[in-house]
């Protein structure tokens, strides 16, 4: 198939595309076949009221006056960054995430991807060593941490005082405003204002990103199941496309084995877990009564009272406040369904920093996190036997970045990873299950 034949296929059924967007696609089917499969997979539309370019899992919107800001390459770039994007699987996983913050964590996890290629993007790209390689849903859960962070080192404003009123001198005349208070004439002061409670900014006064140059945004298609498998199919077929011409890097590689990942609700394992932990069996101890009055002494179900819920929450800072405050929530809900003996919440960084304990029929709310150091797993198991707890379960929280103990409980153990497992430590014992928030 020669070039023409290319342009010809990439232009055809959809005439609006435009001529500099379709050249590029052809360029990426012939010099980068897996980024240029899956362009060709999106309709692509002028959008004059976008900012820069956006993709919402089907479409690929562009502002015609920014297509015209950038060069041949840059425009290939952003193609390829797009359809990273939805490859990720970025407009299916956003959730209730801050939109805007969602976006900059997914350019942090692909840029590097894109400029790995060989590709080029306009300046101003948002990369950071320290995320890449991470998720989207990581790099996230970092910058909300950091704009927490920052928000709390912020200094507090000073009260507010009283408006002081013009003073009359002895003559009976009053004393001019003190500086840099505005005048009582006309509310203004000389520069720029900062705008007042619930006065509209203008939209040339709305801060920008100048790093990002494109919106994800989440496929409002009541079949986003169907087009997120399909998508899925899709990816794998153009890896083994592009890996066929040997033209597949290894972090492409990578990154189209993650995307293509099932994906495990920890929430679902967690429960699926505490309830293996309180068995259910038959018993003539307990006989079925709705038989009884004919003669019959058959067994009942019988679910014996199982013994303490331990959960432990890495307290070291790696596991971020938004993380600890769904898996606190979840610890609740396994509380109410199970009715335990106890439950005894632990935090841990190198040692135990905090222990709450709450008997069956209390209404537990569970304390913030406590501590900040380290990170090692061994102490909250030696608490348990030096406390002679008696643990159906216990549930761990952390990054899995620290020292495991050395010999495997009796009882069984679920780690909650909150780094994504093929990155992750292999715990030397019980269950693991990858922590998606």
């Amino acid at each position: 198939m020669d070039r023409n034949t290319i342009v010809l296929g990439a232009m055809s059924g959809s005439c609006a595309v435009h001529p500099r967007i379709a050249r590029q696609r052809t360029e990426l089917v012939l010099s980068q076949p897996f980024f240029g499969a899956l362009a060709l997979r999106l309709t692509v539309r002028e959008d004059p009221t976008a900012k820069t370019f956006w993709v919402d899992g089907e479409t690929m919107g562009y502002n015609p006056d920014f297509l015209d800001s950038l060069s041949d390459l840059e425009v290939r770039g952003i193609v390829a960054h797009e359809v990273l994007h939805v490859a990720n699987g970025h407009c299916w996983r956003q959730g209730a995430r801050d939109p805007d913050r969602w976006n900059d964590a997914c350019d942090y996890a692909i840029n590097p991807i894109v400029l790995s290629a060989g590709m080029v993007l306009p300046k101003g790209v948002l990369i950071d060593p320290r995320y890449t390689g991470k998720s989207a849903e990581e790099i996230y859960g970092l910058l909300t941490q950091e704009a927490k962070q920052k928000q709390q080192q912020q200094p507090q404003p000073p009260q507010s005082q009283p408006k002081s009123q013009p003073q009359p001198d002895p003559q009976g005349q009053q004393q001019p405003s003190p500086p840099n208070q505005p005048s009582q004439s006309n509310g203004k002061q000389g520069g720029p204002q900062a705008p007042q409670p619930g006065q509209q900014t203008r939209p040339d006064q709305q801060p920008s990103n100048p790093g990002s140059f494109g919106e994800v945004r989440p496929y409002k298609g009541q079949d986003q199941p169907v087009k997120e498998a399909e998508w899925k199919v899709a990816v794998t077929q153009a890896a083994k496309a592009a890996a066929m011409r040997g033209k597949l890097p290894g972090d492409l590689q990578a990154m189209a084995s993650e995307a293509v990942r099932p994906l495990v609700y920890w929430r679902a394992v967690l429960h699926r877990f505490a309830q293996q932990s309180s068995p259910s069996d038959y018993s003539f101890a307990m006989p079925n009564r709705r038989y009884l009055h004919l003669g019959f002494y058959l067994p009942a179900l019988h679910t014996p009272a199982i013994g303490d819920a331990v959960f432990v929450r890495d307290s070291s800072g790696s596991v971020f406040d938004e993380t600890q405050a769904q898996f606190d929530a979840e610890i609740l809900l396994v509380f109410h369904s199970l009715k335990p003996a106890r439950l005894i919440v632990m935090d841990c960084d190198t040692r135990v920093t905090q222990v709450q304990v709450f008997e069956r029929g209390d209404s537990p709310e569970i304390k913030p996190v406590r501590g900040g150091g380290g990170t090692a797993f061994v102490e909250p198991f030696n608490r348990v036997v030096q406390d002679g707890m008696n643990p159906a379960f216990l549930v761990y929280l952390t990054d899995m970045d620290g020292r495991f103990p050395a010999v495997a409980p009796h009882y069984p153990v679920l780690w909650a990873s909150t780094t994504p497992l093929a990155r992750a430590r292999k715990a030397p014992f019980g269950e693991t299950v990858e922590v998606i928030c």
